[in-house]
């Protein structure tokens, strides 16, 4: 059956939609701001000047109706792009710092751009609904792409782009409070933590999200996936609030149904999960503070660590387990911040890799993590207060080292040769940095 008239109503609406959110003000960008939203033509009959949905839902300008391409596209050479739609490939990607890499690519702190790259940190896309309120929250890079979650309230939003930078794609809006997120071949799965439920939108963004789960009225946090399985974690309350409800939940893929009784603990209050091929590793954000696994197979579950101070984000390698302690104003006394980790076959005690007691700033928080796979490699994570994207050896070696300082960076994940990061705040979106 021929598809065709489905997809174009199903773009029309998105179209729809977008103009909506944008209350029928258009602000005008410059071309050299093109970190497009799938740079669909409002009107496709417009001369000079016309307008196409751009970074952040805002309308960005062409001499000819706005389009983007990373080079090489529409008749351009290798490393030269037409960034304005205007069929003349007049943008250097290897040397414009505007455009490195992609269109719209910009390199921030005055960084310059060549063939590698920008010099320093680069941001690959801003915020949605606006750069003003972006709200970005946590990442997932999948068949380099970065998918993402952005928003506190009822116009939370899904979207992905190009790791190398280029249009962004919104893959669902009028999300609320949508917070954890993952990926993998059959969909794009995320946590609606004001909605209660989990949802599911195909890859490309061609069909409606769905709702696969309701919780009725449990907070839905972390999420995970690979391509036999997706897992959620679920609290019964408020933040650290342990109670009836708190669950890990299951999803075989492709098409099973959602197991809210995998794993069932009244005495614990999940937040964020990380996978390997055996468990479904998480953190207990109660005070009672553990970090524990749960076998894939049978949901049978053992602490990795426990009395921890509110431990907020985890991350594997091989080996090890490793979690951020990121106690939140009120909930944490006299509680320290800290970056941890313990041996999967729990042959150790917990170790500590790096405290506040090391660092030369007032306040640190950590916040979201990340581990590469080298066993002498490093460790990754973001801080909220402090603002800075830091990493460590794995094993605790040596002092912390700042890789990025400003903004105000969130959820983080590693792909190929860099570190990626969502921003809370500020104009919001995904920046990356070589490693």
């Amino acid at each position: 059956m021929n598809s065709t008239p489905h997809r174009s109503t199903a773009l029309l609406a998105r179209i729809a939609a977008r103009a909506a959110l944008l209350g029928g003000a258009l602000a005008l960008l410059g071309c050299e701001a093109l970190l497009g939203i799938e740079d669909v033509s409002l009107d496709p009959g417009a001369g000079s000047g016309g307008a196409s949905v751009g970074q952040g839902g805002q309308a960005t300008v062409g001499e000819s109706g706005a389009s983007s391409s990373g080079g090489g596209s529409s008749g351009c050479s290798d490393g030269w792009a037409d960034c304005d739609g205007d069929t003349v490939c007049e943008v250097n990607l290897h040397g414009d710092p505007r455009n490195c890499g992609a269109c719209g690519a910009v390199c921030l702190d005055d960084g310059t751009c060549s063939e590698t790259g920008c010099s320093g940190a680069t941001e690959i896309a801003r915020g949605f609904p606006t750069p003003e309120d972006a709200n970005g929250k946590h990442l997932f890079i999948y068949e380099d792409e970065v998918y993402w979650t952005a928003g506190e309230g009822a116009n939370g939003s899904v979207q992905k782009v190009p790791t190398l930078g280029g249009p962004v794609t919104l893959l669902a809006g009028g999300q609320n409070a949508p917070y954890g997120i993952a990926v993998n071949q059959h969909g794009v799965f995320w946590a609606n933590l004001n909605a209660t439920n989990l949802m599911r939108v195909d890859r490309a963004g061609e069909e409606d999200p769905k709702e696969i789960f309701d919780s009725s009225s449990f907070a839905t946090l972390g999420v995970a996936a690979d391509d036999r399985e997706v897992f959620w974690a679920q609290r019964a309350g408020g933040i650290g609030v342990p109670g009836a409800g708190s669950l890990i939940g299951q999803i075989t893929m492709p098409g099973g149904s959602p197991d809210d009784e995998f794993h069932e603990d009244d005495d614990t209050s999940p937040h964020l999960i990380a996978l390997d091929e055996e468990f479904v590793y998480w953190v207990d954000r109660s005070a009672r503070g553990t970090v524990n696994r749960t076998r894939r197979g049978n949901g049978q579950t053992e602490w990795l660590a426990e009395d921890q101070s509110f431990p907020y984000a985890i991350a594997v390698d091989d080996a090890y387990v490793y979690w951020t302690n990121s106690p939140r104003s009120g909930n944490g006394g006299d509680a320290e911040a800290a970056v941890m980790r313990a041996p999967k076959d729990r042959a150790g005690a917990p170790e500590t890799l790096w405290t506040p007691a090391e660092d030369d700033v007032a306040h640190p928080s950590p916040d979201c993590i990340a581990v590469d796979d080298a066993p002498d490699g490093f460790v990754y994570w973001t801080d909220q207060e402090t603002p800075r994207v830091l990493r460590k050896r794995k094993d605790g070696a040596g002092r912390q080292q700042v890789l990025y300082e400003g903004g105000a960076p969130r959820g983080i994940a590693l792909h190929g040769g860099f570190v990626f990061w969502v921003e809370e705040q500020g104009p919001g979106g995904v920046r990356k940095l070589p490693r």
